[in-house]
């Protein structure tokens, strides 16, 4: 026989709210002392005040990472600038950008021949916006897991394009589409601010230590929320 008690937390809360209301108000007719109806108010007030600091909790933690995330954003474009200024200044040594834990550009690099990037497989995409405003771009060989999303080789980064909306539908040539410049990363994920959110479409490509340009990816939609 099912359970009358409901599963969830919030079905347990109106149930027993519901209960101890009607017994209370019935208490003579159902055959109910004053004992009774005090232990069971007794018993719904403490559910119901953990309940909803339970609730509190959860819409702080969610909160305090939806912050934390924003911040990571921030922190990750302001970083890589400066480790791109210390990896080209020569006031630094290597020693010291060894010390830094930030990559050791080869100084005599082999030369790159322009066409081995347009043999490359293009990057696959999957795009986060759990976060409103922000839409992380995952690029890459396989973007579902960035711990085995390594570059290829050959490649220095991705270039992300971008269009508000979708693509229409029947479009028999989507490069013709007003694709925007959203950004160059060396490593995935990009981060794409959208605070007023929208509905965004997105295509990467791989570029190599010369800028050379490979094909674009496949076009991948997502809505944001504000």
């Amino acid at each position: 026989m099912p359970s009358y008690i409901p599963a969830s937390d919030a079905a347990f809360r109106e149930w027993i709210e519901s209960f101890v209301d009607y017994a209370g108000a019935h208490a003579s007719e159902l055959g109910l002392t004053t004992g009774n109806i005090a232990e069971m108010q007794a018993v719904r007030v403490a559910f119901v005040n953990s309940y909803l600091a339970d609730l509190a909790t959860q819409a702080a933690a969610m909160t305090a990472t939806e912050d934390k995330n924003e911040k990571r954003a921030d922190a990750e474009k302001v970083m890589r600038k400066f480790v791109n200024i210390l990896q080209v200044s020569p006031q630094v040594s290597d020693p010291e950008r060894a010390a830094l834990r930030i990559p050791i550009r080869d100084k005599q690099p082999t030369p790159t021949d322009p066409n081995a990037i347009l043999n490359i497989i293009p990057p696959k995409q999957h795009l986060g916006t759990e976060q409103p405003g922000l839409v992380v771009v995952h690029f890459g060989p396989n973007p579902l897991d960035e711990r085995r999303n390594a570059k290829p080789k050959g490649v220095a980064g991705g270039r992300i394009l971008v269009i508000d909306g979708s693509v229409p539908s029947g479009t028999a040539n989507i490069d013709s589409l007003p694709w925007r410049w959203a950004g160059d990363d060396t490593e995935s994920p990009f981060y794409f601010k959208a605070p007023a959110g929208g509905i965004f479409t997105f295509r990467v490509q791989w570029f190599d230590v010369l800028m050379n340009l490979g094909p674009l990816g496949d076009p991948v939609t997502c809505a944001v929320t504000a």
